[in-house]
């Protein structure tokens, strides 16, 4: 009724692979189409994606960029 887990894993390993490829920032409508789902679940899972990963992710102008430890930033 709810989904499947497995399907649900193997899409928040897809979003994580996405978002750090993402050279260049990719945003929440473009995850949801590679992915296959809304940008409302997107942006549910983007907190579970960090935690299952370890991986810090940011949002900046409406676009998704994996947080690099503050390199290259002006503070």
């Amino acid at each position: 009724m709810f989904g499947n887990k497995d399907k649900k894993q193997s899409r928040l390993e897809k979003i994580a692979a996405l978002v750090r490829n993402a050279t260049a920032g990719i945003s929440q409508a473009d995850l949801a189409r590679k992915v296959g789902v809304t940008r409302a679940t997107i942006s549910k899972d983007m907190g579970i994606v960090e935690k299952m990963t370890g991986s810090l992710f940011y949002e900046d102008d409406g676009f998704v960029y994996p947080f690099d430890d503050g390199e290259g930033y002006d503070d």
